[in-house]
């Protein structure tokens, strides 16, 4: 692990996402979020996703929108993101 930041996520009703230990976003789109954690990345799916409050001093991030899949991962390739864009 880099860091030494906790991540927490919080998901209401499939529609509220609040997610702590967010370095940066580095994508987002209606249908994807891509974000970067100390320890990885975190990827959230679905559909009318908007990002309703960033803080990366504080290191938190609220998504509102249908969530279908939140995953996390170590690394994020550029075709994952491209190919997210354009489906």
């Amino acid at each position: 692990m880099e860091g030494n930041t906790k991540s927490n996520l919080t998901l209401v009703n499939r529609q509220q996402l609040e997610v702590t230990g967010i370095k940066k976003v580095r994508s987002t789109q209606p249908e994807s979020i891509i974000a970067e954690l100390d320890n990885g990345h975190i990827l959230i799916t679905g559909s009318g996703l908007s990002v309703q409050h960033l803080d990366v001093k504080e290191g938190t991030l609220s998504v509102n929108g249908i969530v279908n899949s939140i995953k996390y991962t170590n690394q994020v390739s550029k075709s994952f993101s491209l190919k997210n864009m354009f489906k």
